[in-house]
This record gives C-alpha cells, structure tokens and sequence, in this order.
C-alpha cells in the first residue's frame, strides 16, 4: 500500500471514528435514561411515556446497554485499524500528515 493510500485511509477513518463519538452519545444516554428509570419506579416503569413491567424494562435496559457495547466494539477496532495504518507508515510526514495523526491519537 502507498504512502497516500495510507494517509487516504486514515483520514476516512479519523471521520468514522469522529461520527462514532458522536453516535456513542445516543446508547450511552439511553442506557443511564434505562437505569435511572428502574430505580425510581415501582412496578410500571415509564420508558418513552410507554409503561412496561419491570422485567421488561430491564430488558429494554439490557438491550441499550448491548447497543452501547456493539459501538464500543467498533470504536476499538477502528483504534486497531488505525495503528495499524500508522505503523506502517515510513519516512518523513508532511506538517498535515502529522497532523491528522495527531488527531488519531486523541481518539481514546
């Protein structure tokens, strides 16, 4: 693979991984809006002004957190992939290539 087929890359991935942050948000909240719900509600838990039981709440709860887990998992692999790309990398990096390492290397 080329010098710029590797920065090319890594530049899409840098995006995706900025979208996953972003979208990480959503089953986080979701999963803390689950909790929070079971444990000041009695025996009809309101979800999204929907009642359920709280068996079934607890299972939309654990479905939220699976969502949350799947993303989580993807994130980590695209921080693999990423490294990856990066060790492959050889010679001198242009200011802008070093740059978009650099905002790689933030993603956590």
């Amino acid at each position: 693979m080329s010098h710029q087929e590797i920065i090319d890359r890594l530049r899409r991935l840098v995006r995706r991984m900025r979208w996953l942050n972003a979208l990480q948000l959503i089953p986080d909240t979701l999963v803390i809006y689950g909790i929070l719900q079971l444990a000041f509600n009695q025996e009809v838990v309101m979800l999204f002004n929907t009642g359920f039981s709280r068996e079934r709440a607890g299972m939309v709860t654990i479905l939220f957190a699976l969502i949350d887990l799947c993303v989580t998992g993807i994130r980590y692999n695209d921080r693999l992939a990423g490294r990856r790309l990066i060790s492959q990398l050889s010679g001198h990096l242009t200011t802008p290539e070093a740059d978009l390492i650099k905002q790689f290397e933030r993603f956590k």
